[in-house]
């Protein structure tokens, strides 16, 4: 094992699959009772984003694009993000890292804004 990867945390090395499945728990303990996530993103529109959210009292609504640490954006993801932006929607990019940070939970508390990630 080499010296840097000896102390990497091990969260930065989930899937987005793993990371998912995290993110998703946490919303529905924080009170987001809607979450949609397409099946199958060959079916759906090119880039658009993973997770939405509503929280089930606030009504809170977030666009959510999750990527593996070393993911990419795509431009039609980006394209996507930036549209939702512009009509004043919470539309982020979140990484294994903001779950680190407790970025994720802040957000998902009401923390932030829609402003670019």
């Amino acid at each position: 094992m080499k010296y840097k990867q000896q102390f990497k945390n091990p969260v930065l090395l989930w899937s987005e699959s793993e990371f998912q499945s995290h993110v998703m728990t946490l919303a529905k303990s924080l009170g987001f009772t809607q979450q949609y996530h397409t099946g199958d993103s060959r079916r759906s529109n090119p880039g658009f984003p993973d997770l939405v959210l509503i929280h089930g009292r606030t009504k809170k609504l977030m666009f959510v694009e999750l990527k593996a640490q070393a993911g990419r954006v795509s431009p039609a993801q980006e394209s996507w993000l930036d549209d939702l932006r512009l009509g004043g929607h919470v539309a982020e990019v979140w990484r294994p890292s903001d779950w680190v940070s407790g970025r994720i939970l802040q957000m998902l508390r009401g923390g932030g804004s829609n402003a670019r990630a």
